[in-house]
């Protein structure tokens, strides 16, 4: 029976672990989990599987599992690789969620250690999400076969090169927050300028997201091709993909000038408290 571990355990976690089970990628009883806080995921899922094995501490996570997820913010993963590092056999895979935190850092505190970066998105919950994965040049073949194959489970898996990992967490972790907020002002605004009911107009943009979604993904189109398709020249739909393309080339550079300095933000201080750990 492979073990597979959760240290930590928060939204994202509980959205793995009840994947896995639901895809039958794991059974209840094959998951060993272990978090600080009995929080109201942990407690909710342990009301649903009651199977699940809990460990006393983090070290025995590691001990027991083939596969081990660090769901855990950033400045806890280092210090939690240190306090480990007895149990950190090489053997051992450890795969981290944590933003700002390379395998190059974890391998500074472990070298030998097999470490699997992945970042999960929200909308994998519903089977369509993408998965991204790196692996360090520690990882056994049979260990990354292991991990992708799990997350095929999930919706698409790309494993990239983990110096592009920030900026493609912005398209795969972090978009479905930012589609949110923006069409959200698109609501506001319709909102503002009819008589239409909050239900009605969420139900028609709603429709509209999940048919767009549909035809780039079911009929092939590109973006370009689906606006040539709608909008006829000179006609309504010209007239918001005109302003569009005029305004929200700087709304998006903004976008991930912000994001990417909060990503070089979380490594300065990750690269501090290594040096404070290795020190």
């Amino acid at each position: 029976m492979t073990k597979i571990g959760f240290i930590g355990f928060g939204s994202m976690a509980t959205l793995i672990a009840s994947k896995m089970i639901e895809t039958k990628t794991a059974t209840p009883e094959e998951i060993i989990l272990y978090s600080s806080s009995e929080n109201k995921h942990f407690k909710a899922f342990y009301a649903k599987y009651p199977t699940t094995q809990l460990a006393a501490n983090e070290a025995e996570v590691f001990t027991k599992a083939e596969h081990s997820f660090i769901c855990k913010l950033p400045l806890a993963v280092l210090p939690l690789i240190q306090d480990c590092a007895s149990v950190l056999t090489p053997e051992r895979h450890v795969i981290s969620i944590a933003a700002g935190v390379s395998t190059v850092d974890i391998l500074d505190i472990s070298p030998q250690l097999q470490v699997s970066k992945l970042i999960p998105s929200i909308t994998t919950s519903v089977g369509v999400g993408t998965t991204l994965i790196a692996h360090a040049d520690t990882v056994s073949r049979s260990n990354t076969n292991w991990l992708e194959s799990a997350f095929e489970h999930f919706g698409h898996v790309m494993t990239i090169r983990e110096e592009n990992m920030d900026i493609a967490s912005d398209l795969t972790s972090s978009s479905p927050g930012i589609i949110a907020a923006i069409f959200e002002q698109f609501v506001e605004a319709t909102l503002r300028r009819s008589t239409l009911s909050d239900a009605e107009v969420f139900q028609m943009i709603n429709f509209s997201l999940a048919g767009t979604s549909k035809l780039l993904v079911e009929a092939d189109y590109t973006f370009n091709g689906l606006i040539e398709r709608v909008a006829t020249k000179g006609g309504i739909t010209a007239e918001g993909v005109e302003l569009s393309q005029r305004e929200l080339p700087a709304f998006f550079d903004e976008l991930l000038e912000r994001t990417q300095g909060k990503y070089a933000s979380s490594k300065k201080e990750i690269e501090a408290q290594k040096r404070d750990l290795l020190s």
